[in-house]
């Protein structure tokens, strides 16, 4: 008992010194409500996306300033959802041929190909993950060649998944940072004279041919370190080579990168316009005719990669990138046996370091950006608005730039494609995910709420049990969130008892801290079919799980300093799943549904051992 008083003490002062908003900021990681199941079929959705249309098209027509030289640029947008026709047919799109067009296509469609260049490093991430090769190896195991004593960087302490998510701390590249064709600009700025044979020896712009497998390997013992691995992020290109190295190595020496992403991806995810660049698509059609050439200096398909490829190689179409797209935010990429695919996508878009501002992290290989909620939803209060997640890559070349987005709270995705003046693409994505992403709230909000199958409503057992039951919810934070307005059972109010419930139980040994009487429920993902007698009749649900969110707030009053330090650390996520009553958690709310229409036809509170309350 002593240690159990020892280890509730200890618990006492880190929860109390974590002051946590009541605000639903502190809402857990994921969907504040289920994903929307019919957004395509959406009057709000399809009226924000005929707004978003029309205000592209001004912009292009020079009715609006778009920002960046309209006549030299070609655009395919996309937006990405789990309710489409087909992976590869977007929900919404919008494309635009510009004006100055010389070369390629004359008409930019889903299939027209550009440039992604590092894009390609989310499709090779996806190859690393798919063959299987173990993220906690080092580079060393495959890559023997870089055990050299010679070598400036360790490379045995590099792992696979460091080098996946920039955390290597390696060189960007080999070769091609190297600028010669500057070489006298730089002695004129004065920089001391070299020769040509203190450059690298392969892969030089304007000097010297790509470098071969050999030359390559030999080439990085040369290098120096950027920074101690797992330090700090540092962009790197040559990683992804040496990712793809050790997935040869792990799968069949003799696997080339086409045949990896062939087989692994593009065959898969039917993504017949995607392919290396300085090659022809594997679908056969006329290259010249489905290209998007801009009119400004670019490299479409002139250059070959060879080996530096995984990380900036590939062109693809709007169509194949959405199938991409659509095969991460449906957590089927990795396929669809067992629920074990849900689970490597969710911590494949998990971030795995910081970058340089509170609202921007790294993942593998994602850029991952938090914005404000008030830049986001403008004109909402605290307590309805809310984080939300882009995970995002992007890719520039000579001449294009691309950006995959994901956010899957939402269960959409953004693929956005830009040949021409470079500065379109923030200005044409901006455009398109502040106007949207609202207006898919909106739908996820609209389906909850709705009168007929949605969960907001009245419960009600009292017709068919001796003991009633009755049970409310309604939309709360503005109509933001799902709230637990009313629960009695047998006339005991319960949700006055989990209120008071609190001082004798989560509350004996967190004082500083009390609940702030507000219920908010947040689904959890988890969801299996059963059988269900609902008013006398045998059913096939779901039965979908969500979770009470003990949302609690401070009550310690101090003059001293520093209490506004810790104001913003949601802790209430360590609560979670804390107080059982008959080993049946208290916050455990399970929602069951039609299996064919989704609609909600009763819910289950587990620790009432009631059963199913039918919705009335």
């Amino acid at each position: 008992m002593a240690n159990l008083f020892k280890w509730l003490g200890a618990f006492h002062l880190v929860a109390t010194i974590s002051i946590v908003a009541a605000a639903l900021e502190c809402h857990p990681q994921g969907p504040i409500l289920p994903r929307p199941r019919r957004l395509t079929k959406s009057p709000t959705f399809q009226a924000a996306a005929r707004n978003l249309t029309d205000l592209l098209d001004s912009a292009f027509a020079g009715k609006l300033k778009a920002g960046f030289v309209t006549a030299n640029v070609s655009v395919s947008v996309s937006l990405v959802s789990l309710d489409q026709t087909s992976p590869g047919i977007p929900a919404w799109e919008y494309h635009h041929t510009a004006e100055n067009t010389e070369n390629g296509t004359t008409r930019v469609d889903r299939d027209s190909l550009y440039m992604i260049a590092s894009v390609s490093k989310a499709i090779s991430d996806a190859i690393f993950i798919k063959s299987g090769v173990p993220a906690g190896d080092p580079i060393t195991k495959y890559v023997p060649e870089l055990a050299s004593k010679e070598s400036r960087i360790d490379w045995s302490v590099i792992t696979l998944g460091m080098l996946g998510s920039h955390l290597g701390g390696i060189p960007p590249n080999y070769g091609f940072s190297e600028y010669y064709y500057l070489k006298d600009y730089f002695e004129y700025l004065g920089f001391p004279r070299i020769n040509e044979s203190d450059y690298l020896t392969c892969g030089v712009n304007t000097l010297s041919d790509g470098c071969t497998r050999e030359q390559f390997l030999k080439g990085l013992l040369t290098l120096a370190p950027v920074s101690a691995p797992n330090t700090h992020p540092v962009y790197s290109n040559i990683a992804f080579t040496l990712l793809i190295y050790a997935v040869r190595a792990y799968t069949s020496p003799n696997a080339t990168y086409p045949q990896l992403l062939q087989d692994l991806v593009t065959a898969p995810l039917n993504m017949s316009n995607t392919f290396i660049s300085g090659n022809l698509p594997p679908s056969g059609k006329n290259l010249s005719s489905q290209a998007v050439i801009p009119p400004v200096p670019n490299n479409f398909n002139a250059t070959t990669y060879g080996d530096d490829a995984p990380g900036g190689g590939l062109v693809s179409s709007l169509g194949d990138l959405s199938s991409f797209v659509h095969s991460i935010i449906s957590h089927s990429i990795f396929g669809s046996d067992d629920g074990r695919s849900e689970a490597r996508v969710r911590e494949w878009l998990q971030p795995k370091s910081f970058l340089g501002s509170p609202n921007t992290f790294l993942g593998q290989p994602w850029e991952i950006y938090r914005p404000p909620p008030e830049v986001l939803f403008p004109g909402k209060g605290e307590r309805e608005a809310h984080t939300v997640t882009f995970v995002s890559k992007d890719g520039s070349a000579y001449g294009y730039r691309s950006r995959i987005v994901i956010v899957d709270e939402y269960g959409v995705g953004f693929v956005v494609l830009v040949a021409g003046d470079p500065d379109a693409l923030e200005v044409v994505y901006g455009a398109v995910a502040s106007t949207l992403i609202p207006a898919v709230d909106e739908v996820a909000r609209e389906e909850v709420g709705q009168t007929e199958g949605g969960y907001v409503g009245s419960y009600s057992n009292s017709q068919t049990l001796h003991v009633p039951v009755e049970v409310k919810f309604d939309m709360i934070d503005g109509g933001s969130t799902l709230g637990l307005i009313e629960l009695k059972r047998n006339g005991s109010d319960l949700v006055q008892g989990l209120e008071d419930g609190w001082t004798y139980s989560l509350g004996w040994f967190l004082p500083g801290l009390r609940n702030s009487g507000i219920w908010r429920l947040y689904p959890t993902e988890l969801a299996k079919q059963a059988e269900e007698v609902i008013a006398g009749k045998t059913v096939t649900v779901v039965r979908e799980d969500w979770r009470l969110w003990w949302d609690v707030e401070p009550v310690t009053k101090s003059d001293l300093p520093g209490r506004e330090l810790v104001a913003g650390d949601c802790s209430s996520w360590s609560v979670t799943d804390w107080v059982y009553y008959g080993g049946e958690a208290i916050d455990r709310v399970v929602f069951v549904k039609d299996k064919d229409t989704g609609h909600v036809l009763g819910v289950d509170f587990p620790f009432l051992r009631t059963g199913v309350v039918k919705k009335v």
